[in-house]
């Protein structure tokens, strides 16, 4: 049970597989699941049940249970579809909405967009800059799909494609780097770090690579699955028991805007900044934090939008 202290030995096998980062996209695969299994983990029976109905009408329902191992159907599937919205970026099924040709919609989505500008909310930080509104919907849509999700009279279909939705951005809004973007005197952002390159010395074999990439592995690698999830997702516990309950999406959001102007950034004024063992180390602390503290709430909005009536 991942409520347990784990042996010294079997934290040291997690440690180490915890300092093995590789590219990915939001929190990487491996940081979703480990939210995802976290929030699971608090979930009571009679949620657990719903929530594995609900995600049983999704139409990739039968992907996600098919390369599952080792688990129930229904974690199997609140593991992958944790990961889902950023698998679709890449599903030739799926279009994007600036400048991609639309898609027509399949049985049982209401739509075939990609829809990246769900994932992040750019908040400004440094220099004042003289810009268009960003499109970012992060807070936005964590309201409407926790509405579409609770809502009972909404349609299975409805709340099916809305769940990994909102799983999936529960754990994006505590990620520091989908809330801002730093902006330099000419006005110009650096999309919350995408733009920013780094020398990362901690990486085992990929040293160059850009803050926001940097911030989305530090959780774990994202090939995670099974009982190294589930140690890792027990370290990560242990170091971090669930916290005194904290309002809702955008206060998550107010949070991570505080973490990424107080330390999501390199100090200093390097072009491109070498990241020190000092900085790595807070970092990948603040990283394992907020993956549990978006576990916990993932599991208390579940609970309330999906528990008993």
């Amino acid at each position: 049970m991942i409520r347990n202290r784990p042996p010294r030995a079997t934290l040291a096998v997690v440690a180490a597989l915890l300092l093995l980062p590789l590219p990915a996209g939001a929190w990487n695969a491996g940081g979703h699941r480990l939210s995802a299994l976290i929030a699971w983990q608090q979930l009571d029976d009679t949620t657990r049940q719903e929530v594995g109905r609900v995600l049983a009408q999704h139409p990739d329902h039968a992907r996600w249970l098919a390369r599952a191992k080792g688990v129930t159907p229904d974690l199997a599937a609140f593991l992958e579809a944790s990961i889902w919205p950023d698998e679709i970026k890449g599903d030739k099924r799926f279009y994007d909405a600036d400048g991609g040709e639309p898609t027509a919609p399949l049985p049982g989505f209401p739509d075939m967009a990609r829809h990246r500008h769900w994932h992040y909310i750019d908040r400004p930080l440094g220099h004042s800059p003289r810009r268009q509104e960003s499109n970012g919907e992060l807070d936005r849509q964590l309201d409407l799909l926790s509405n579409a999700v609770g809502n009972r009279k909404s349609g299975d279909q409805q709340r099916a494609y809305a769940l990994p939705w909102l799983i999936h951005l529960v754990a994006d809004a505590h990620q520091p780097l989908h809330t801002v973007s730093r902006y330099d005197a000419e006005g110009r952002g650096d999309e919350g770090g995408n733009l920013l390159s780094i020398d990362n010395p901690f990486h085992p074999r990929l040293s160059s690579m850009n803050l926001h990439t940097y911030w989305d592995d530090l959780a774990g690698p994202p090939w995670l699955h099974g009982r190294y999830l589930e140690r890792a997702a027990a370290a990560i516990v242990a170091a971090n028991p669930p916290p005194p309950p904290a309002g809702g999406p955008r206060r998550w959001i107010e949070e991570s805007v505080e973490i990424a102007r107080d330390g999501a950034y390199p100090p200093g004024d390097d072009s491109v900044p070498t990241l020190t063992a000092d900085f790595h180390e807070r970092a990948q602390a603040t990283a394992r934090k907020r993956i549990a503290e978006a576990g916990y709430r993932l599991a208390a909005l579940l609970r309330q939008l999906l528990g008993k009536p």
